[in-house]
Formats: C-alpha cells, structure tokens, sequence
C-alpha cells in the first residue's frame, strides 16, 4: 500500500506568522490612535491656554474701561470711554443710572410703591389679583413684623406649605430672594427677564435719566407714547442715548414737564422718579479677537467718595 505523507507548502504563512503580522497591525493602529490623541490634546491645550491668555487680557481692557467710568471728571458721553487699543483690540464703557431700575424694598413699603409693582405684574401679564397679592406679599416679606397686610402673605402662610423660617422679615439681600415670595413663580415664567428691571442699591426712585419706556409709563401713570416721546427728548437731536447734544433735566419737575405731565398726575407721581439717582452703573467690554468680556460694577456716590455695591463679569463670547 503506498503511503501518502502530507507535505507544507513554504510559500504559504503559517497560522503562527499570519497572528504575528495581525499583531503588528494591531500594535501600528494603537500607537497611531495613541499619536493621534496625543496630537489632539496637546492641539486643545494649547488653543485653551490660547484662550486663557486672550480672555485675561479682555479682562484688563475691560477693567481699564470701568477705571476710566469711575472718574468723576468723565461724562457719559466722552469718547474716552471708547478705545481702540490695538489692531484688534479695545474697550468701550457706558455709565448708567442704576436708578433706571425698580427698588423692591423702597417700593414695597408704601402704598404708592405697591401700587407701581401692581401695575408692574399687570403688564407682565399676571392678573389684577394676582398682581396686588404679589405687591402685598413682597411688602409682609421685607417689612419687620409678622403682621400680614390684606392680600400679604407672612410666617403663617408659608408654613402652611411646608415652608419653615421665612419670610426673613428684611430687605432683600439678593434679588434671587424674591422667587420664594408667594406668587412670583408665576412673574419667572410669564416674563423670565425680570431681574434686568430690578435692583437692590438705587435709593427708591426712578430715575428718568435712563429709565425705559416701559418703566416711565408704569411709575408715572401715563401711555407708553408719551414715554417713548419722552425718550426722544432725551435722546437730543441726533437719537442716540448718550451723547453731548443729551439734554440735561435740572429738576424731576422738568423731566415731567417734558414727559407731558400736569396737575394733580403729575404731583401724584413726583415722590416716585427723580433725575439724580446716587447710584451708578458701570459696564465695560473689553474685546481681543473673537473673544469679549463684561464687567459690570455698581458703585454709590462715584462724583465724590465712591463705594462698591456689586461686580459681576460674564464672557460674551
């Protein structure tokens, strides 16, 4: 019988070689992911301390814009408080009125006061009910006692809900604070950009300098036309807010009288505005590149013995 003996092809790989070769690929195809990666993380980093670097010198411009706000000696409208520093970079700082905004813990505690953050609600769109409980219930929440006014809502109420040691019978120290006041949830949903018409460092009365048309027509009771021609007048003869041709309103008197006011309106409303609030508001942008940031500063009195009320800074983009 003839025997047949099995015998290897030497030009075909083993089984060994063919998993060595697919290990070399393998090991090729980590270190290239690894190389790869590596290369990409080193790119991240290096474009974030980029970044880094930019960002922190938007800052300084920025602060360079508050610094130039702050001097007593600088008016509004003074082209040094727009610059441009560089082939692409600069600054440009605005002072405002803080008194541009509503004071909930002036207003609050007198009846004129809540009269103005009722009607305030109604043009938010809650109802009159809801309105004046609202007004209410923030006036029981700043004042210092445990009395509650008709429509108020103090201690007792808010236990009744599961709520234990408030209201804090104070002034609000946040103007976070008053989303627990009864009823304003309703005010953060129907109008979520109620904070930008609220401060807590103005002394009370709205100031007509840089008030919005919206609040003028709330405080003082009139149309939102005779606001928007009010804010024409303001504005001078070439529109723009903020400029040397700006009128200057000597008096709250004068302010109303160009707003259109008279007799008994226009006394009724007179406690409530002013045009020289004691607090300011300073915003700068500072800008290099694609990348900008703001810094806002609150100060009180800046024309004589200035004081820091609040800062806050925000990159724009």
């Amino acid at each position: 019988m003839t025997k047949l003996f099995y015998k290897p092809d030497s030009n075909r790989p083993s089984r060994r070689q063919g998993s060595a070769l697919l290990a070399v690929y393998w090991v090729v195809a980590i270190l290239s992911l690894a190389v790869f990666t590596g290369a990409q993380f080193l790119f991240v980093e290096l474009e974030t301390q980029g970044n880094t670097a930019l960002e922190f010198r938007a800052e300084q411009l920025a602060d360079a814009g508050i610094a130039l706000a702050m001097h007593p000696k600088v008016e509004r409208w003074d082209p040094i408080l727009r610059q441009q520093t560089g082939p692409a970079e600069g600054f440009e700082a605005r002072i405002f009125s803080e008194g541009a905004r509503l004071n909930p813990n002036v207003l609050s505690q007198t009846e004129d006061g809540r009269r103005v953050l009722t009607d305030l609600f109604l043009e938010w769109g809650l109802s009159e009910f809801d309105s004046q409980s609202l007004a209410a219930a923030i006036g029981d929440w700043v004042d210092r006692d445990d009395v509650e006014v008709p429509l108020g809502a103090e201690a007792v109420y808010y236990r009744s809900k599961g709520f234990r040691g408030i209201p804090f019978n104070q002034p609000f120290r946040s103007l976070d604070e008053m989303v627990y006041v009864r009823g304003f949830d309703q005010v953060a949903v129907l109008f979520p950009a109620w904070r930008d018409y609220f401060t807590l460092w103005s002394g009370g009365k709205l100031d007509l300098r840089d008030a919005p048309p919206e609040l003028i027509a709330v405080v003082c009771a009139c149309p939102l036309a005779n606001a928007e021609r009010f804010i024409e007048v303001r504005n001078g003869r070439d529109g723009i807010p903020h400029t040397e041709d700006d009128p200057k309103f000597e008096s709250t008197g004068q302010a109303l009288d160009a707003l259109g006011l008279q007799g008994t309106i226009k006394q009724l409303v007179e406690n409530l505005v002013t045009v020289d609030d004691a607090a300011a508001r300073l915003v700068a942008v500072g800008s290099i590149g694609d990348i900008s940031v703001e810094r806002t500063v609150v100060v009180r009195n800046r024309n004589e013995d200035p004081s820091f009320l609040e800062a806050r800074t925000r990159r724009l983009r």
